[in-house]
């Protein structure tokens, strides 16, 4: 396994990881109520969508090589970056 997929297997390991916080966060907040459900559902939406992002840079970077592959990796390190942030954002609110 070369450094790229050893790479790619602790990304794909981290991104299950916040699936699964995110999806904790979703029953947690249906469990609270319809109105608690419904104020926060955009922060889970938005939470959603930066991992989404996070996972399309993830494809895109095992698919890269050469010279794309650093660029690709920074991007996939910000993208996960910015949905530890939000997450650790929106826990707080919950």
């Amino acid at each position: 396994m070369d450094d790229k997929d050893r790479f790619g297997v602790s990304l794909e390991e981290q991104l299950a990881a916040y699936k699964a916080k995110i999806e904790a966060a979703r029953a947690e907040a249906k469990d609270k109520g319809q109105d608690f459900f419904d104020r926060w559902s955009g922060d889970l939406e938005a939470l959603l969508e930066k991992y989404d992002k996070a996972r399309y840079k993830l494809t895109l970077l095992r698919k890269g090589g050469g010279d794309a592959m650093v660029e690709l990796r920074h991007g996939m390190e910000q993208a996960l970056t910015d949905l530890k942030s939000a997450f650790a954002k929106a826990k707080g609110k919950f």
